[in-house]
């Protein structure tokens, strides 16, 4: 009886320290245009909504450049840029993958050991880059690119700060991988 009691106890303790231990929620992308099964209700939609926690929303810089540049036009679904490159710093070790896709939205992205935009990583916000609480920003239309990783789609947040290379902010809200001027949208939702 004692034997089974200490299993029980054990069991109790190894459950308790996964729960603390491991993340319990997920962000995602908040993208009105979303269809919704038809199956929702207007009461289950409420219910759903008053227990749903908002995700993080993070700004994106304004490294006082960006008023200079073009937007992109939102009726335009296949921008092209010329061919360009860049290089990811050690700073951003694990999270080459995202920053290649970021990359790769584009197109024309060559990535070297050391020569064109250098790509760094920082665990907080971003610093110097018009604002408070910025996550991402390109300095320079290419010169230099700072990206946190505290954002949930951080290839979306390379994508964003590659693209202005060549575009401004095409309007505030949350970016998303709609299309390109959506990409160019101020906030980070996820």
């Amino acid at each position: 009886m004692l034997s089974s009691i200490r299993r029980i106890a054990g069991a109790s303790a190894v459950a308790a320290a996964l729960l603390f231990a491991l993340p319990t929620s997920a962000n995602a992308v908040e993208n009105s245009d979303i269809a919704r099964p038809a199956a929702m209700t207007q009461p289950a939609e409420a219910a759903v909504a008053a227990d749903a926690t908002p995700a993080p929303r993070f700004k994106t810089g304004d490294a006082g450049n960006l008023s200079d540049l073009p937007t992109v036009n939102a009726d335009e679904r296949a921008v092209r840029v010329p061919a360009w490159s860049y290089h990811i710093t050690s700073s951003c070790s694990g999270r080459e993958g995202a920053i290649r896709q970021g990359a790769n939205y584009w197109g024309s992205a060559t990535e070297t050991a050391s020569s064109g935009t250098p790509v760094s990583c920082v665990g907080g916000y971003v610093q110097g880059c018009g604002g408070s609480n910025v996550v991402g920003c390109n300095w320079g239309a290419g010169q230099r690119i700072e990206l946190s990783t505290m954002v949930g789609d951080f290839a979306l947040l390379a994508a964003h700060e590659f693209g202005h290379n060549w575009y401004g902010h095409s309007g505030t809200g949350c970016a998303s991988w709609a299309s390109q001027a959506d990409v160019m949208r101020t906030t980070m939702c996820s």
